[in-house]
């Protein structure tokens, strides 16, 4: 067990971000596949991945999504092990990395990317509120429907991993049902099969490497893969064998999340080849007005469609990663349920939906901060430390991990130059800003070693605080 005692010197725990005890875990393989499962089927795809169809062929656009999923899993599974074992969030572990400071400034940066997509998503599911509204009782107010939607993620997301899982699990019928009628009278109205359409596609008459498409799928999570441990925290370890317990939780949401991906994206790309001039704005109005034809009940149902699958992604995907950093920014003043209603508030109030011409390239520079963090987050938990933490000095920010003034200089400079890269080479950005970093890093944090020794070691001395073998067995 965890046993984790809480003393005066750690001024960066709460009961917030308290390691999660082995007995206490509610969330099993196929939960956290069911929570992926709500992850993945975002209609914000729409808009987000439609645009390949540029480069790229309908057929290699199945094969480019399932397998750009499959690699956000493997990428998940990097920092699973890290909620599995010590039952703590992002916003905790990553002080180990940056240093308490600095920790919150990755948090912040891995943050505010998600806070807008709260905000944009919200929208999309406030018009969808808006639209059952008008269809059902025939009261159409905008800004009723952004307070209703926004109040219900934030309860949502207030009930934590298991409430979110609870909530998806009985949404996920009603998503997998409208997703394949959307599919058949999409196909139907157009008279075509995937048969006839497979070669269909490169509208912009050019090409890109599958490696852009697999860099769009990966961008896309980012937040979430460095982050996982959000999530794994409260995963159970049956029977103690972590590395049984991982490989079951990296199966479920492989099988739950790729093909739910793949299908839901493919939709949208579809009706975009199949109705020429249309973007990725218009297909969810075209959809729904094709599959209704006027009928109020099916617009209501289709609209209640929209905004369970805005909730179950908004929620895991965005809302409940960044309450923890906002957590971790006060812990003894902040809890979870007031960090959830702050999110909640600043994503309505920042209004992305009007940023405009701007978004893309805001997005863009904070989505490029993905795969640096992914990589030193990698390199330093299973490179330098060997998979182990000292918990006790997660919580204190004058313990071994505070580095210099609160901040791992080395780390985060490592961290700024694989962005740099990563922009540099825009269309391979995660994969050239993760690799050069990882290599960066580990050249670095060799080198300044001797600066810093707790950055490239952990003893065993230091880890009083819990103990699972070296076989990744947990004591029972």
């Amino acid at each position: 067990m965890i046993n984790f005692q809480p003393k005066p010197e750690h001024d960066l725990y709460s009961e917030s971000l308290a390691p999660v005890e082995f007995s206490n875990r509610k969330i099993g393989s196929f939960g956290i596949g069911v929570i992926w499962f709500g992850i993945a089927v975002q209609v914000t795809s729409f808009l987000v991945m439609t645009p390949l169809v540029q480069y790229y062929t309908i057929g290699e656009l199945v094969w480019i999504n399932l397998i750009g999923q499959l690699l956000v899993c493997l990428a998940c599974f990097v920092t699973q092990e890290i909620g599995l074992k010590y039952g703590v969030s992002f916003a905790t572990t990553i002080t180990a990395v940056a240093g308490p400071l600095g920790g919150k400034i990755v948090g912040l940066v891995r943050a505010m990317p998600a806070i807008i997509f709260v905000g944009l998503n919200g929208f999309i599911g406030a018009t969808a509120v808006n639209m059952f509204m008008t269809s059902v009782f025939g009261f159409n107010n905008m800004f009723v429907a952004i307070i209703i939607n926004a109040a219900l993620l934030i309860l949502v997301t207030i009930t934590g991993a298991k409430g979110i899982e609870r909530f998806t699990t009985f949404a996920a019928p009603l998503m997998i049902i409208i997703g394949f009628i959307m599919f058949y009278v999409l196909m139907k109205t157009h008279n075509v099969s995937m048969f006839d359409i497979w070669d269909q596609g490169r509208t912009s008459g050019t090409s890109k490497s599958w490696l852009y498409g697999f860099g769009v799928c990966l961008g896309g999570y980012a937040a979430v893969a460095m982050g996982f441990n959000d999530f794994t925290k409260d995963c159970k370890v049956k029977g103690g064998n972590m590395k049984k317990a991982a490989r079951s939780h990296l199966l479920s949401y492989c099988i739950l999340s790729a093909p739910a991906f793949m299908f839901f994206t493919m939709i949208g790309i579809v009706a975009v080849v199949l109705v020429p001039g249309m973007t990725g704005a218009e297909v969810l109005p075209y959809l729904t007005d094709l599959v209704a034809g006027g009928n109020q009940v099916i617009v209501a149902i289709l609209a209640l469609f929209v905004f369970v699958a805005q909730l179950s992604t908004n929620t895991a995907a965005n809302l409940f990663p960044s309450v923890y950093v906002i957590c971790a920014l006060a812990p003894k003043k902040i809890n979870f349920k007031t960090a959830t209603v702050i999110v909640g508030v600043l994503a309505f109030a920042l209004q992305p939906w009007k940023f405009g011409p701007i978004l893309d390239v805001f997005l863009a520079v904070f989505g490029a901060a993905g795969g640096p963090a992914l990589a030193i987050i990698a390199v330093d938990y299973y490179y330098f430390r060997k998979r182990k933490y000292s918990l006790g000095d997660l919580f204190n920010s004058k313990g071994k991990y505070s580095y210099w003034h609160g901040i791992n200089p080395v780390a985060l400079s490592c961290y700024v130059i694989g962005i740099v890269l990563g922009l540099l080479f825009l269309d391979y950005n995660y994969f050239v800003s993760l690799a050069s970093t990882s290599l960066l890093y580990m050249m670095a944090g060799n080198i300044f070693a001797k600066k810093f020794p707790v950055m490239a070691a952990e003893t065993a001395e230091d880890l009083t605080d819990f103990t699972v073998d070296d076989n990744l067995k947990v004591p029972v």
